[in-house]
């Protein structure tokens, strides 16, 4: 995203490998420059790309812990929130990812609806 030559924004997407829908691309980052942040830009650069997405046939989702992101897409009809709450570390999680884990933090899982 950019206001005239600057980039102010940028949104990362994959493809999201689904034994059953293979049709889901997932968000991996989204950022907004902190002078840009906290006037919606986000979210609306965010619905953007998510409509571009839908007009392709694919699900859009977004996994985020950011409190003020969570508040903004709760708030908008065409984000339907699918998950909310901490994880659970999973068993067959190997050791030394287990340092990294964050399952005290709380995230909420978000599809684009249109």
């Amino acid at each position: 995203m950019y206001d005239k030559n600057k980039i102010i924004g940028f949104i990362g997407v994959i493809h999201f490998p689904h034994p059953i829908n293979s049709k889901i691309k997932k968000v991996t980052r989204l950022v907004v420059l902190p002078d840009y942040q906290g006037i919606g830009i986000g979210t609306k650069f965010l619905t953007e790309i998510a409509k571009h997405y839908d007009e392709l046939g694919f699900d859009f989702r977004i996994t985020t812990s950011a409190k003020n992101l969570i508040k903004s897409l709760n708030r908008k009809p065409m984000w339907g929130i699918e998950a909310y709450g901490r994880n659970k570390l999973p068993k067959s999680m190997k050791k030394e990812m287990q340092k990294t884990f964050r399952g005290h933090v709380k995230t909420a899982s978000f599809k684009f609806y249109k």
